[in-house]
């Protein structure tokens, strides 16, 4: 959830498109200087792998599991794969992981998955829009639930979900 006060505005759909290149570049960066960091990075959780640094061209990153093949992903399938896990709030919610989608969104391949698994869960949650507070002129207050592809954001209202442009909605910035 993005902390409310450090943004200039409340207007959602100029929020999304202004921040969510930054903090893609941002996580983009922290998982390679982690990567050339430490070379050989043990991945908890469900995999129980390691994987190591091979190297990195302009246009993508090479990686291997110790006694397995070599792998590349390039930066542009990285980025999508971050934006896709900051819109969905979670890189390690059920449908990602599993491989269920009930929305259609294609599902990470373990080599993506596995790069992404690098940085901790919060890295994600505290640039993801997911989980902040929203108000709409006639359903009120509401909290966002995911952002499709296309970028229209579900919301969750008291008594109903309803998935809408982001210019129909405004950040709630007070408690009020």
């Amino acid at each position: 959830m993005i902390e409310v006060t450090e943004l200039k505005s409340e207007n959602l759909s100029q929020i999304l498109n202004e921040i969510e290149e930054v903090f893609v570049n941002e996580l983009e960066n922290m998982l390679l200087s982690k990567l050339i960091e430490e070379k050989s990075i043990r991945i908890q959780g469900q995999y129980e792998e390691v994987l190591e640094f091979a190297g990195r061209t302009n246009h993508k990153i090479r990686l291997r599991v110790p006694n397995k093949n070599v792998w590349s992903v390039s930066f542009r399938d990285l980025g999508e794969s971050i934006r896709k896990v900051l819109r969905t709030g979670s890189i390690f919610s059920d449908e990602i992981v599993s491989g269920n989608s009930k929305s259609g969104d294609q599902v990470f391949d373990h080599h993506t998955n596995l790069l992404l698994h690098i940085l901790p869960q919060k890295e994600y949650e505290k640039r993801s829009l997911v989980g902040n507070e929203v108000v709409h002129s006639s359903l009120g207050y509401g909290k966002v639930i995911s952002i499709s592809e296309s970028g229209n954001v579900v919301v969750k209202f008291e008594d109903r979900t309803v998935r809408l442009k982001p210019n129909f909605i405004k950040l709630r910035t007070s408690e009020a």
